[in-house]
């Protein structure tokens, strides 16, 4: 796959020259793949909400580049507004930023600054918000009537009916319940499968993380200390640690069990993974009962 937006060696100061000066991302490079699912975890204060505002030109870099498609995305600065169109950002708690009537008028919004015609932009109103799991009779409610889960699905599909190749989400399930996570978490799969989009994902789940991505970058202080296959970063839980981060719950009980002298035989980051393990376990077991006697361990 070729990489469709690009950090090259980026710096960003927050009040250069006073006595608040700040660094908050220190000549960091990375690459996103076209059609991958990227997460980005750090601690607060590590510069994932500074990165993510850099995509899409909410913010100009004090040094570097930002390149969508091989394209330096300031070289022509009074055009930095279709870059948003092309970089879609959802902000965290993205339901605050509701503001029409309607919410079909809210999803709405972004095509209709696309100048697109009124047709096309019904069309995008009705499959976004069939994405995002809400029905007819919703998009003809005000926001602010609907319950927490759908506010945040509404605002997401706000986003979304811009097709943006490139889907940008921070913090995209915070504050909710389990239920409201997995709906989320759904709709932003959907939207992957229906337009190819790259998808880049901050939070601080490593569950989430584990779940969703295929890809992690690890900030720290400003710095990438870590970036490649969910599988390998998670595989080695001294990069997480390193940057002050937890494994997942999940891994963090798989290693107690190993300690235990339960190998689960293969690495867990989800609790899927370690329904497969034990099942693969108790398999086992099974066997050994009726050929060879009782064996393997209870659980």
């Amino acid at each position: 796959m070729s990489d469709i937006i690009t950090l090259e060696n980026i710096t960003y100061v927050y009040s250069p020259g006073t006595p608040y000066e700040k660094k908050a991302l220190d000549n960091i490079s990375v690459s996103f793949e076209k059609g991958t699912v990227t997460g980005i975890i750090g601690h607060t204060g590590s510069g994932k909400s500074t990165l993510v505002r850099l995509l899409n030109g909410l913010e100009r870099p004090s040094s570097g580049r930002v390149l969508l498609d091989g394209e330096d995305i300031w070289l022509k600065p009074k055009s930095i507004g279709k870059i948003r169109f092309r970089v879609g950002l959802v902000m965290q708690y993205p339901e605050y930023q509701l503001f029409e009537e309607t919410v079909r008028k809210d999803i709405a919004f972004g095509p209709k600054n696309m100048k697109l015609p009124e047709d096309e932009i019904e069309r995008r109103v009705r499959e976004t918000a069939k994405t995002v799991g809400l029905s007819e009779e919703v998009l003809d409610m005000a926001p602010f009537d609907l319950s927490g889960g759908r506010k945040r699905r509404a605002a997401i599909a706000g986003v979304m009916a811009m097709t943006p190749e490139v889907l940008i989400l921070d913090e995209p399930a915070a504050g909710l319940d389990p239920e409201g996570r997995k709906k989320v978490f759904d709709a932003i799969s959907a939207y992957k499968e229906e337009h190819g989009a790259t998808v880049i994902i901050v939070s601080h789940s490593m569950e989430d993380m584990a779940e969703r991505c295929d890809r992690l970058c690890i900030l720290n202080n400003g710095r990438i200390a870590a970036y490649g296959n969910s599988g390998d970063i998670f595989g080695d839980p001294s990069v997480l640690i390193g940057a002050g981060l937890d494994v997942p719950e999940i891994t963090a009980v798989a290693y107690k069990l190993s300690e235990r002298g339960l190998k689960l035989g293969k690495a867990v980051f989800t609790v899927s993974d370690a329904a497969e393990a034990v099942a693969e376990i108790l398999k086992g077991r099974k066997a050994g009962s009726d050929g060879m006697g009782k064996g393997g361990f209870t659980l």
